[in-house]
């Protein structure tokens, strides 16, 4: 017998063989599924209810993180063409430039005294830099001939937005996330 972490195996037994945990008995696969609870496993070959919340989350965040991404790195490429340093940037906005730079990288997502107050040093429509982070209804360009949201709703394809208010499988947060990201993207066009 070889020993291999914490468990010890038969060097030639085979891949039904029972696994014997340190100082326990033979337990086989159905005893350990019973022992769980009688839970499949993921890899009994389909999905339980508790991966597919996982990755409704998983892909909430992953919207909401690209969302505060693209914002950031719009930021700082208004700053570089504003030829400002971090610093300077940090000692017009009052904040500090630690916080400034993990905003840019997508770390945090600003509080709106603190977009209103890079958007003033980048001397942008402050409705601009909001619609860039997800706060405000209308396109980033045109920040200023927004439509209304009804209108907004009304020119995107029927159900998209009524198909990610109905499901019952994702929380109020990923539902913001994703209409966030998705309002994001038809209003670019």
């Amino acid at each position: 017998m070889r020993r291999h972490g914490p468990r010890t195996f038969c060097a030639r037994a085979p891949a039904t063989a029972a696994r014997v945990p340190p100082g326990g008995d033979a337990v086989s696969r159905a005893g350990e599924t019973r022992a769980r609870g009688g839970r499949r496993t993921p890899s009994a070959g389909g999905t339980t209810a508790d991966e597919l919340r996982e990755n409704g989350r998983r892909a909430a965040e992953d919207a909401w993180s690209a969302q505060v991404n693209a914002l950031g790195g719009f930021i700082r490429a208004q700053r570089q063409m504003a030829k400002l340093s971090l610093r300077e940037m940090a000692a017009m906005t009052q904040v500090s430039n630690a916080y400034l730079s993990q905003v840019e990288r997508g770390l945090h997502q600003p509080s709106l005294k603190v977009l209103r107050s890079i958007a003033d040093a980048l001397h942008l429509n402050t409705d601009q830099m909001l619609s860039r982070a997800g706060w405000a209804v209308g396109d980033p360009d045109t920040a200023g001939d927004a439509a209304p949201p009804e209108e907004a709703a009304a020119a995107s394809p029927p159900g998209v937005e009524a198909a990610i208010e109905a499901d019952a499988r994702l929380s109020d947060e990923q539902k913001a996330a994703l209409l966030g990201v998705y309002r994001s993207f038809v209003q670019r066009d």
